[in-house]
């Protein structure tokens, strides 16, 4: 049932591109919209609504930027025209889009971008380097210092201060360290975390198969849905190799080589296919070019890469 919404979501996409004019196909397409949640989540899901959706003509971007009132009050004037209940289904979905933008912004002391990348300088002197899309929390504390990963990726160098413990909740998990430098990642199941000097300590969400691991240089562990493994020993200079614009990956699964695009890509990449989770390759990929990241996993065998707009990839993995 999933996939035959998001293949109708995607031939919305592509109709609407095509024809950004066409009055009646809006209203054929706001009426979709509004018969189920369901189909306003496969929407969201293929098109990354904050940025790509073109119902009635380009809207922009909800970001932390940008305030959602203006948003809807220029979008609603374009729609004069839109019966009362589809306007009113656009509304809500537009505030369901908006509000988890807000909510993250008002809990975020940083958040960065689409391809950006930002060095922040701690209170208490550690330094932090962000991943493109990624949000963070800092709090400065008597008895200890507190950093809330809530999305993407960062690579820390901890000011030692072996009286306040540094720590990074991330999800379920808790990365506490007193002077060393390492990467977090969250994920769709869980958490990545990677060391490059020092020591941490990871404690792991309850069920896990164990509740606190400690990591040294070189080491690196995945929790993913409440089980923590060990992952291969990574060479400390190639740990957050995303900081020079590459992707390092070393016998990594197609999707999560996509994962790691992702963030630097304008637009929305949708991956399919049963070699998704199955097929595993290794390479340099350059992030700062994603078409070309994109490209070079075409010499995998049996990947395609269409191109259906200038915002929209499907890659195709068989």
């Amino acid at each position: 049932m999933q996939g035959d919404l998001s293949r109708q979501a995607t031939a919305w996409l592509v109709r609407l591109d095509d024809e950004p004019d066409n009055e009646n196909l809006r209203v054929e397409f706001m009426d979709w919209l509004a018969t189920s949640s369901a189909h306003f989540a496969a929407w969201e899901e293929t098109s990354r609504v904050s940025h790509l959706m073109t119902v009635a003509g380009p809207l922009p971007r909800i970001g932390p930027d940008i305030s959602a009132r203006p948003v809807l009050s220029a979008w609603l004037r374009k729609v004069p025209s839109f019966k009362a209940v589809a306007s009113f289904a656009m509304i809500a979905c537009l505030a369901w889009v908006a509000v988890p933008y807000l909510a993250l912004q008002f809990r975020s002391d940083v958040i960065t971008g689409t391809g950006e990348l930002r060095i922040v300088k701690l209170e208490d002197g550690s330094t932090v380097h962000l991943a493109p899309t990624t949000a963070i929390a800092f709090a400065n504390g008597a008895k200890g210092r507190t950093l809330n990963l809530f999305q993407g990726e960062a690579w820390f160098d901890v000011a030692r201060d072996e009286t306040r413990p540094f720590k990074v909740i991330v999800g379920d998990s808790t990365v506490t360290v007193l002077g060393t430098a390492f990467s977090v990642r969250m994920t769709d199941t869980g958490t990545d975390v990677a060391v490059e000097r020092g020591r941490v300590a990871v404690k792991t969400p309850a069920g896990a198969q164990s509740e606190r691991i400690e990591l040294i240089a070189g080491q690196s562990l995945s929790v993913s849905e409440g089980a923590a493994a060990l992952q291969r020993e990574i060479r400390p200079d190639r740990v957050a190799s995303w900081r020079e614009g590459v992707a390092i990956i070393n016998d990594q699964p197609i999707g999560a080589v996509i994962d790691r695009i992702r963030p630097w890509y304008g637009g929305y990449i949708i991956a399919r296919g049963p070699g998704l989770k199955d097929r595993r390759v290794s390479g340099i990929y350059n992030l700062r070019d994603p078409d070309q990241a994109l490209e070079a996993l075409t010499r995998v065998h049996r990947v395609s890469v269409s191109q259906v707009s200038p915002w929209l990839r499907i890659v195709t993995i068989r």
